[in-house]
């Protein structure tokens, strides 16, 4: 891991049983130093009852090519102030990859379900199910783990008078295509493309003057370690360079970028054609280069490219390769016109009618149709109701949208998980086996359910041995609060207050599970016919954790903060401005901004409250929308409750100081005003004369 002398290794190819594998180049070594103080670890987060689980444990230069199984790299940089600078940066790899492997496992499949040590390959339901793991999630497991090694570090410290343990930290957990980046420190992690390079990770440094400053943040600092987290996807053509200071601040950025992206040009069509290892050795090079234009460091690199690898039947049998695998319910309607996507293993379903079925489920009821997505109506073999949504077939060439349609039912089952004790947990069965009793509970309990109080769409899961792409969820028997609007607005103060409070408690139930909605509106809005609201749609949902992540929605801004076309930051409020919106549409039946003042970059927002005054909206209501509204992120509400606090219609009887006079009678003031002029206008030429 930190040898002095490095030596060539041999590229050694493990069975693939995956279409795609990760070739990895690194070279770590002492440089001018006496010790080297930087600590690398490659390892795949499978289970430690596997054999071979940890896919490469570097010692020495090597470029290796690794099945795509869950990839863990981690480069640790131990602080020189310290005194034990290399203990510092062993322990904090060595400890996130054991509680992150742990934590992994965990999640996927109980511990009694773990291969024994025996076991030589790894279980393919173990990585199959990893892929399907939300981002959020992962990225939570991350968090758990770096704070673990931060512990580690700080709290010996400072009960057991050791001397100080600090260390820098960048991370990548890739699983799949999906890259998940967690960083602390001033080691930088980059992204290279043929002809670009991007700094993914920022530095955590104080500058002062022309010098590089010092660390702001590090592992072992203090109780709460400051981490940038970020999940991205990687494309065949890109690369991944990791490398600690020593290595990046002795290049000159534009010759660290001509030589990065000179490299990803040369290895891209070696790596594709896997000849290896007969390829420069980029991570060597970049050190020696840094090391004689005089750096006094250690120096550390790890280049990562992830390529497609055919396997041994697609090569000998092309035809074979393109073929589609059919589920045995099926109907011969269905085989004739479904398409295959590239998203996983699923495949989209056409256009269905009325007495088809999918799954076990028939069509009773097509109820929409558009460019993007099909809604039905179907029922099981019991008759019980549920909404199935599939992408639509002109969206087969979509990737992001279909990733982001995979996304939307991952987050619907996670938040279907929540119920009131007791109860059965639906999103835990299959939906073709509810029982009715099961059932009876959801349909005629459904004030009583913690899961249908919180206002959130229940998602179902659907069968495992399907290969289609769809959501399955509960079926609502009501309308839109967009058709609510339509129909009934403006409405009055007490019942926009009832409306926005079920509409607060259901976004508050997905910001304590780390989500921002990003879309909120009244299409994305259900109203039921018991009262309550269900909210719909998480296409656009992102994580609180992984801020960069934010961005605006599709279809109408009207609703979006106008953050998300600035650099401010994202977060509740944001969430908040668009409830807010919806709340002033309610009460005057009129949009409060159009579009364009929304996208405006850095323009202050007036709100119109002519419309609320001709509504003889409370004053107290309209102070808590003009709040809630502002364009400055750091002016709103940072909390729903609190504004809905300020909204309730109640606070106005409660107010000492009534409304200005100005506000309840403008017209009686200026007349007044002018009046008053018109007689000092008077005394004046009186005067004068």
């Amino acid at each position: 891991m930190d040898t002095d002398t490095q030596k060539d290794r041999k590229a050694s190819t493990s069975p693939n049983r995956n279409d795609t594998s990760w070739s990895i180049d690194f070279y770590t070594t002492k440089g001018r130093k006496a010790e080297n103080q930087d600590s690398i670890l490659i390892t795949s987060c499978l289970p430690y009852g596997f054999l071979e689980s940890t896919l490469a444990y570097p010692d020495q230069s090597s470029l290796t090519p690794l099945t795509d199984q869950p990839l863990l790299v981690l480069i640790a940089d131990g602080v020189s102030a310290c005194q034990f600078p290399k203990q510092a940066s062993q322990l904090v790899v060595n400890t996130i990859a054991h509680h992150l492997t742990i934590a992994l496992a965990q999640v996927v499949q109980p511990a009694d379900n773990l291969p024994c040590k025996t076991d030589s390959q790894p279980s393919v339901d173990f990585t199959t199910a990893l892929t399907d793991l939300d981002d959020n999630q992962v990225a939570g497991l991350i968090k758990v783990a770096v704070n673990k090694a931060n512990d580690s570090l700080y709290f010996p410290q400072v009960y057991q008078r050791v001397p100080p343990l600090l260390s820098t930290l960048s991370g990548l957990l890739c699983i799949g295509d999906r890259i998940h980046l967690f960083h602390t420190g001033d080691s930088r992690i980059y992204l290279v493309g043929v002809d670009s390079l991007l700094a993914l990770s920022q530095d955590h440094r104080v500058h002062q003057g022309l010098h590089k400053g010092a660390l702001s943040a590090a592992m072992g600092a203090d109780t709460q370690v400051t981490l940038q987290q970020s999940v991205f996807t990687l494309h065949q053509n890109e690369c991944l360079a990791m490398m600690t200071d020593g290595v990046y601040e002795h290049i000159e950025p534009a010759e660290l970028q001509f030589e990065l992206c000179a490299a990803a040009a040369i290895l891209q069509p070696i790596v594709a054609s896997h000849r290896l290892p007969i390829a420069p050795k980029v991570s060597q090079m970049l050190c020696e280069q840094a090391l004689i234009q005089g750096s006094h460091d250690n120096l550390t690199m790890i280049w990562l490219q992830r390529h497609a690898q055919p396997t041994a039947s697609k090569l000998n049998n092309p035809s074979q390769a393109q073929s589609i695998n059919w589920p045995d319910d099926a109907s011969k309607r269905d085989k004739q016109n479904v398409s295959s996507n590239d998203i996983d293993r699923y495949q989209l379903l056409a256009s269905l009618d009325v007495g088809d079925n999918i799954d076990g489920f028939m069509v009773i009821e097509v109820i929409a149709r558009t460019a993007r997505s099909e809604v039905y109506l179907v029922q099981d073999k019991e008759g019980y109701k549920f909404v199935l949504k599939s992408p639509s077939l002109d969206a087969v060439g979509d990737g992001h949208y279909l990733r982001e349609f995979l996304k939307e039912r991952k987050i619907g089952l996670s938040l279907s998980k929540h119920r009131r004790a007791g109860e059965p947990a639906f999103n835990q069965v299959d939906p073709n086996n509810l029982s009715i009793d099961r059932l009876s509970v959801s349909a005629h309990q459904e004030n009583g359910s913690a899961l249908s109080a919180s206002g959130v769409l229940r998602y179902y899961p659907v069968p495992a041995s399907s290969r289609y792409l769809y959501h399955l969820t509960e079926y609502i028997e009501g309308e839109s609060l967009r058709d609510f609007i339509t129909h009934n607005a403006p409405c009055d103060i007490w019942q926009t207050y009832d409306l926005l409070v079920k509409i607060g408690m259901a976004v508050r139930v997905m910001h304590r599970h780390y989500l921002l909605h990003q879309d909120i509106k009244p299409e994305n809005i259900l109203l039921t016919t018991s009262g309550t609201v269900k909210l719909i749609d998480f296409g656009s949902a992102s994580s609180l954790i992984l801020k960069d992540s934010t961005r605006p929605p599709n279809g109408d801004l009207h609703y979006a903060a106008p953050e998300y076309y600035t650099d401010a930051p994202k977060g509740v409020h944001s969430d908040l401005f668009s409830i807010a919106v919806i709340g002033y549409e309610l009460l005057t039946g009129q949009l409060p901004f159009s579009s364009q003042t929304l996208m405006s970059p850095h323009k202050d927002l007036t709100l119109p409250v002519q419309w609320l005054h001709r509504q003889r909206v409370p004053f107290a209501s309209q102070q808590a929308l003009m709040r809630a509204l502002h364009s400055s992120t750091q002016a709103r509400y940072q909390a729903i409750g609190e504004f809905l606090q300020d909204f309730n219609p109640d606070n106005s009887s409660s107010i000492n100081d009534p409304e200005p006079l100005i506000v309840r009678r403008p017209l009686l003031v200026w007349h007044s005003i002018c009046f008053i002029e018109f007689v000092i206008i008077l005394l004046l030429l009186a005067y004068i004369r």
